[in-house]
């Protein structure tokens, strides 16, 4: 890594390694499963406090850091607080709560994403020369249950020009990702004695039925984000459990993963004009629609979110992606664009509410969720850098844009 001058002064060489890395472990051991992240917001809040941000935390239980720099555009960072669940502890080879060991950090959520949260607020410690814009930090909830709305929550309040979200990239610059969608398929049948199957219309055979007719769905591919999918992820049948008795229920909730330009309305009429044929032929009804979220954060505030989180993709070759590149080049990062494989909070800022959006974070996304889920130092080290060249770039637009004419 070196610094670079593209901006009229050269950033720092590396970030402080110390403070990065005695973060990161002091968020890993902040246990935040989704609606329980008041320990990580709590630790988060104080961070931002003691490197001069301005915090506040809203009624979802959102930290938002606010720094001003000078008159500019506004950047907002966000990183969502919550991990999924350590399942086994004792399956883990080192501490799951944040362990160091040759040059690697052990914990959940080290790529997913406390790391990128640890690198982007020491990105800021490297950025004591900008004179320009305003940089927001968010540690958003809830994420790993729903993606985007408590984004959106924060977007409310922020109202950012541009937003990074700092999911892992493998310190790669993503310009979009596919949506996802949870579609709810519930079969209606007719109860009836299992010994006089001719009796009722069992909804698990219909369902069957349904589920052989959706694999002949068709669907669209996006020359960067790949081909929209289909999967199923879900099947009940009631009653449950039952003796002697056909089932009169049977619910399917499939992940639909979506390329830009997909309403829920695309998504969701070729599957029920699909399960309709089919339910009918058995004369069995069915009922199809989006799933929702119910949940209360750590707050106390009750949310429902519908499920349905729209694709997202930008230009390489215009702002904001443009300037990204040009200032990685320039820094010696990679400068080869890329696309998030799976769904993040930018369905919110990007998808729904149009706001231009890169992503950018340390970390192997394969590593994710994963017993012994682990992040390199040097990628830490290297991620927190690199957020300081893209918030520097974000933050400084206007001013390169003149310089270079």
């Amino acid at each position: 890594m070196g610094g670079t001058a593209a901006f009229g002064h050269p950033l720092p060489d590396h970030p402080d390694r110390d403070a990065v890395r005695g973060f990161l472990l002091r968020l890993l051991a902040a246990r935040s499963p989704a609606t329980a992240e008041q320990p990580a917001a709590r630790v988060l809040r104080a961070e931002l406090t003691a490197l001069g941000f301005t915090v506040t935390v809203d009624d979802w239980g959102n930290v938002i850091g606010t720094r001003r720099f000078g008159d500019g555009p506004t950047v907002l960072v966000d990183s969502h607080l919550d991990t999924v669940e350590v399942a086994d502890p004792g399956a883990w080879s080192h501490d799951p709560w944040g362990e160091v060991a040759g040059g690697v950090v052990y914990g959940r959520g080290a790529v997913d994403m406390k790391g990128a949260l640890a690198a982007c607020v020491h990105s800021a410690a490297m950025l004591a020369d900008c004179r320009r814009g305003t940089l927001v930090i968010s540690g958003t909830v809830c994420e790993e249950l729903v993606e985007g709305p408590a984004l959106s929550r924060v977007l409310e309040q922020v109202r950012p020009d541009v937003v990074v979200i700092g999911e892992p990239s493998a310190n790669r610059l993503m310009l979009g990702q596919r949506g996802r969608a949870e579609v709810r398929v519930e079969v209606l049948g007719r109860s009836g004695h299992s010994a006089y199957p001719e009796a009722g219309v069992n909804a698990a055979e219909v369902m069957a039925d349904v589920m052989t007719a959706l694999r002949g769905l068709e669907f669209p591919d996006h020359p960067d984000l790949g081909p929209a999918m289909i999967a199923l992820t879900n099947l009940k049948s009631e009653p449950y459990p039952n003796v002697s008795v056909l089932p009169d229920r049977c619910t399917a909730v499939y992940d639909r993963r979506t390329v830009v330009g997909e309403s829920a309305g695309d998504v969701l009429a070729p599957v029920r004009a699909i399960a309709e044929r089919a339910a009918g032929a058995s004369g069995a009804r069915v009922r199809v629609g989006l799933a929702h979220s119910d949940f209360t954060t750590w707050t106390g505030t009750a949310v429902r979110a519908e499920s349905f989180a729209p694709a997202w993709c930008f230009p390489a070759d215009r702002w904001p992606a443009a300037d990204a590149l040009n200032a990685f080049a320039a820094a010696g990062l990679d400068a080869g664009p890329g696309y998030y494989r799976f769904c993040t909070n930018g369905s919110a800022s990007a998808g729904r509410h149009g706001i231009p959006t890169l992503g950018f974070g340390p970390g192997d996304p394969g590593r994710a969720h994963t017993t012994d889920e682990c992040l390199a130092l040097d990628d830490l080290y290297r991620g927190t850098y690199g957020f300081a060249v893209l918030l520097r770039a974000l933050l400084t637009a206007e001013e390169s844009a003149s310089e270079q004419i």
